[in-house]
């Protein structure tokens, strides 16, 4: 077999561990959607992302419901992101998973609470940089979700509609926009409270 060179394969080689860092479109897999619940009782899923180039990025996390089991912003996410995997329900159960552990500064296999149906499964993500105050002092960035497309770019209102097109996900990556810490936020950021609308219960896959 002869080969010539493509430079963008090249690249990508060195991308193998590098972490996502400026916004756009990753068309992906999700490694781990694991349950969680914060301090002060609300209830989520924490994601890990690898993209097709190599590319990842940990704790993206969709804070669903509060204590109250009120719904919060994350539900909406959530709701696109199982549509867009074509995924009716969850159900969470144990499996073993890399994860960091900050003493040891290194990653190692732990038994966690699992959404095996949304994981390693072609999603697109796109995803806009935050920056954050560090508990230490100073600050950094993280990448943050902005909006979800299934692996052919349709999104879940195009999906719902039958859509034959996907028109909308350019007008989001158009609306992509990093957001630098305002000097009101660097108090600790605490789970929004804003109710989401949810999607409805007819699923029309």
């Amino acid at each position: 077999m002869n080969y010539n060179l493509d430079q963008n394969a090249a690249k990508q080689a060195d991308n193998i561990n590098a972490r996502i860092e400026q916004k756009g479109r990753y068309l992906g897999m999700i490694t781990r959607a694991e349950s969680i619940t914060s301090k002060t009782g609300a209830q989520g899923v924490d994601i890990s992302f690898k993209s097709d180039n190599g590319e990842s990025a940990d704790y993206l996390t969709l804070w669903t419901h509060n204590k109250d089991g009120k719904q919060l912003m994350g539900f909406n996410m959530l709701m696109a992101i199982m549509t867009c995997l074509r995924v009716k329900s969850l159900n969470a159960e144990a499996g073993e998973i890399e994860k960091y552990n900050s003493d040891t500064k290194k990653k190692e296999k732990v038994t966690a609470n699992l959404y095996k149906e949304l994981m390693n499964k072609k999603i697109t993500f796109l995803m806009y940089m935050e920056e954050y105050a560090k508990i230490a002092g100073g600050t950094a960035w993280k990448p943050v979700i902005f909006a979800v497309c299934d692996k052919d770019g349709f999104t879940a209102s195009e999906i719902f509609a039958k859509a034959t097109s996907a028109n909308t996900v350019e007008k989001m990556i158009a609306a992509l926009k990093d957001r630098p810490l305002k000097i009101a936020t660097i108090a600790p950021r605490q789970e929004s409270e804003n109710p989401g609308n949810g999607f409805d219960d007819d699923f029309n896959f």
